[in-house]
């Protein structure tokens, strides 16, 4: 199904058939007066969350409200704070205005192509709630955070004080999560800088965000392994800078400097319950150690200090900490959690936060990208060992990342609901809207906001009723009017914030209008509430636990290139061992190429050690 968009007031999306899409009706400008309206409701009631006592399928620690009952978090990633680089003259801009004011009223900044992420803006809060999430992972920076040593910017935590405020009003929960990726938008190579081959040169298109400026010194060559931003030594000195707690400029260990930051954070937010907690790091990855002996002596204990700094400043903090293992075991599905969390804190109020991309980045989707291969890991197996991790650990177990591509809607996306369900834990979908994010995000733009305009689309026919594979729109409840259907048959529901329409086409081209006088046709005698949706009543109940992607799939060769000596390491022999006899072959040959691979960058890091050139006045 194909949606195209002629203005600014629909998402146009462009997936395949028989996956459900999404897209939004937004509010025009002169309705602000509708939607202060709908900002006085009552507001809902959100209690502080803690961890409790193990329940449910899982056997493990759960999240509870203050009566004890127990909190499942199903929620979506939120990126559109994230200090990313840029793909443009000014890549280290900052993508969209931190002030407050930019975002009062209706106002909304306008769409920066030269990143992935969307403003966060007053009408995604809605949106959220209506497609059944109560809960946000809300990105935000470190750079931005702390731009110079020890000086917090206050009009950032401001900023996302307001995005707080929104998700609070439509009965969300917030974690806030100090993301990275690639440690900083700063390791990038300069102007006239050459990484021989197979290493490339950093910079262009690519997701780069976390650390400032001054806390991204380093002697390496920004030059990534065949392009892959992990593979790149400069991302690594700068980890094992960090964990081994160097000096920052002003004297004061770069590990101090970022506990003072989620200090900062839990001082602001301590004392709202819509801020269920504060996620420490995005993806950490290992630095020069090995995996296996960095989370037990170099992360977690890290992760121990942040705590001890802000409960020790904080005397009635309460909230709940979110805490990752290194990024080897997203791509591996293993990790090497070995003793209880007790032993580094003694927190009660921590949650174990891997992510799970069985398939998608795990070593069998790489080859299957590359060169067609049957994928080999079990779709079960990230659950299977993050559910014997946080029992290790004695934590409750929330899933803070997962998503795939459109085409594995129907197998990746359901499967990590089912066993979500199954396992009764929570999750948080990676991404919520984005524009270059090879179909991960539920939303997929181009955007814009303003008057709605028509929702144009062609496409084979669906069952009326078939909501699972039905157009799905979303109107706030600022966007008055009676839908008008051409070449489809419509049904509405109410929902908090607005209404959700849902578009069964005919077969050929379809229009979807906004204002019009003439209801479109239903589906005969159906029910037009959410109880009659199917899958999307439990949906709803279960926090969207159906809603797939909206965006095609861009396989990416350079994938395969993750196939590196971090992955390999992981590759254990237990592994091995939960594969048929046929697959453990397979597996084996994996890892002998990934030796290669291995071999390989230790001799292209020497010969780019040897052979980088850096133009005069510049040195290493």
């Amino acid at each position: 199904m194909r949606i195209s968009s002629g203005g600014s007031g629909l998402l146009g999306l462009s997936v395949p058939l028989a996956v459900m899409t999404l897209v939004v009706l937004g509010a025009p400008a002169a309705q602000a007066a509708g939607r202060a309206q709908d900002d006085s409701r009552p507001p809902y009631q959100l209690s502080y969350l803690s961890v409790g006592p193990a329940s449910s399928p899982a056997g493990l620690p759960q999240v509870t409200d203050a009566a004890g009952r127990t909190v499942l978090l199903r929620g979506v990633n939120v990126n559109g704070l994230e200090d990313y680089w840029q793909n443009s003259r000014t890549p280290l801009a900052v993508p969209y205005p931190v002030s407050t004011s930019a975002y009062t009223g209706d106002q909304c900044p306008a769409r920066n192509t030269a990143v992935e992420s969307m403003a966060v803006c007053w009408f995604d809060a809605p949106q959220m709630r209506a497609l059944g999430y109560d809960s946000v992972r809300l990105a935000v920076s470190w750079s931005l955070l702390e731009p110079q040593p020890g000086q917090i910017d206050t009009a950032y935590i401001d900023r996302i004080a307001q995005v707080v405020a929104w998700l609070k009003a439509a009965g969300m929960y917030t974690i806030i999560d100090m993301h990275q990726d690639a440690w900083s938008k700063y390791i990038y190579s300069a102007t006239g800088e050459v990484c021989p081959p197979p290493f490339q040169s950093v910079g262009g298109s690519r997701e780069a965000d976390g650390a400032p400026a001054w806390a991204s010194a380093r002697v390496t060559p920004a030059c990534a392994l065949l392009g892959v931003r992990e593979l790149d030594a400069a991302v690594q000195e700068d980890f094992q800078r960090f964990w081994s707690d160097l000096a920052a400029p002003d004297g004061v260990g770069l590990q101090e400097h970022y506990a003072s930051v989620v200090l900062a954070l839990a001082n602001r937010f301590h004392g709202d319950p819509a801020v269920a907690g504060y996620e420490l790091m995005n993806e950490p990855s290992p630095g020069f150690v090995a995996p296996e002996v960095m989370d037990q002596v170099e992360l977690f204990p890290f992760y121990g200090k942040v705590i001890k700094t802000v409960t020790g400043a904080v005397p009635d903090f309460r909230q709940l900490v979110f805490i990752e293992p290194d990024i080897t075991r997203d791509i591996t599905d293993q990790s090497n959690t070995l003793v209880p969390w007790s032993v580094f804190s003694s927190y009660p109020n921590v949650v174990y936060a891997p992510h799970v991309y069985t398939r998608v980045f795990t070593p069998d989707a790489n080859l299957n990208a590359a060169a067609g291969t049957p994928y080999f890991f079990p779709l079960n197996g990230g659950y299977d060992s993050a559910v014997r991790d946080a029992k290790s650990l004695g934590l409750p177990l929330w899933v803070g990342e997962f998503g795939n591509g459109v085409p594995d809607d129907e197998t990746i996306l359901r499967a990590h609901y089912g066993y979500a369900d199954a396992y009764g834990i929570g999750s948080s979908l990676w991404v919520w809207k984005a524009d270059q994010s090879s179909g991960f995000s539920v939303y997929h733009g181009p955007f814009g906001t303003g008057s709605p305009f028509p929702s144009d689309g062609t496409s084979s026919a669906v069952a009326c009723g078939d909501r699972s594979h039905a157009t799905v729109l979303f109107i706030p409840a600022a966007s008055q009017g009676v839908l008008t259907a051409q070449g489809a048959a419509v049904e509405t529901v109410d929902v908090p914030g607005g209404r959700i329409a849902f578009a069964f086409p005919r077969g050929g081209d379809y229009r979807i209008t906004l204002g019009g006088s003439n209801p479109p046709a239903g589906c005969g005698n159906r029910r037009a509430d959410v109880s009659a949706a199917g899958t999307m009543g439990t949906s709803f109940a279960g926090g969207a636990a159906a809603l797939p992607n909206t965006a095609a799939e861009q396989p990416n060769a350079a994938v395969a290139a993750q196939l590196s000596a971090v992955v390999a390491a992981q590759l254990s022999a237990a592994m091995a061992a939960q594969l048929s006899a046929a697959m453990a072959a397979q597996l084996s040959a994996v890892v002998a190429a990934m030796a290669g691979l291995l071999g390989l960058l230790v001799l292209g890091f020497l010969a780019l050690r040897a052979f980088h050139r850096r133009p005069p006045g510049i040195g290493l």
